[in-house]
């Protein structure tokens, strides 16, 4: 389960009739595996998910309180068949069907749900590519609609953690992270005026992994890029993992951050973050 809270607060001395808006949000989803087609049959497993969002504006001059709140649960199944290619690269496609109730102050009622996508992997090369797609094909509420549609590229020659990467995801409208991707994603309910524009989002990494105390250790620096209709994300990002041969999930990270995010707004400020993380497995 993981549950979020984000206040906003004015922006400076000339905004006192801004109300200051508190969003929390619980989710929890859970998977199982109903058929194992094996590396060329059709694999079959089921999605449930719920979540839950409440907002609360206070109460300031010439505007009283208010609150606003959302859930949904949603039932699903997904198929996924691999399709082995030459010199070891395979395609991935996927489709996820699903059906939710969704409730509150917005839209409610039922609905049925259609994902779908396809992965493309040569791992000799160190390539791998991602088209998914996800729309509402019908609803109790007429006008309720959605749509998503997310690209994602990425590349990594040397199978270690060392050497050049780079990653490219481009994301417009809902999410669409692939099949039954949960759209447990904070950001499918950011608001519940949100505009759907604000929906698209592209994404740009690339870093260098360099040897470390006696080549016992993996150094990253790394540049970032995340382009918005409301924000422009500038980021120099510092990571040491331990050496691996083989990509795998780090036992433990130390990374540092430092971002500038520019808004669209002129009445926004620029904001400015340093970040230390430090992660472990045990």
């Amino acid at each position: 389960m993981a549950g979020a809270s984000s206040p906003s607060t004015p922006d400076g001395p000339g905004d006192d009739a801004t109300p200051s808006t508190t969003m929390t949000m619980a989710a929890l989803g859970m998977d199982g595996l109903l058929f194992d087609g094996g590396n060329e049959g059709i694999t079959l497993s089921a999605t449930a998910d719920v979540l839950t969002l409440k907002t609360t504006s206070e109460e300031v001059d010439g505007l009283e309180s208010s609150e606003g709140s959302l859930s949904r649960l949603r039932l699903g199944i997904e198929a996924i068949r691999p399709f082995p290619l030459s010199n070891g690269a395979s395609l991935l496609p996927s489709l996820a069907l699903g059906i939710r109730q969704d409730s509150g102050d917005a839209e409610s009622g039922f609905g049925l749900d259609l994902g779908a996508g396809i992965l493309w992997s040569d791992p000799e090369r160190g390539i791998s590519s991602a088209l998914r797609g996800y729309t509402l094909l019908a609803h109790g509420e007429e006008d309720f609609q959605e749509q998503g549609l997310a690209f994602s590229f990425s590349w990594g020659p040397n199978p270690s953690n060392r050497g050049p990467s780079l990653s490219l995801s481009h994301v417009m409208g809902a999410t669409a992270a692939g099949g039954m991707d949960a759209l447990l994603n904070p950001t499918t309910f950011e608001g519940l005026d949100a505009d759907p524009s604000s929906g698209q989002r592209f994404e740009a990494e690339l870093a260098y992994g360099f040897p470390a105390h006696n080549n016992q250790l993996t150094l990253t620096p790394a540049v970032a890029l995340a382009l918005s209709p409301t924000s422009r994300n500038y980021s120099l990002l510092w990571s040491l993992v331990p050496y691996a041969e083989q990509l795998q999930a780090d036992p433990w990270q130390f990374s540092i951050e430092a971002e500038r995010q520019e808004h669209t707004s002129l009445s926004t400020p620029t904001d400015y973050s340093l970040k230390l993380r430090f992660s472990s497995l045990f």
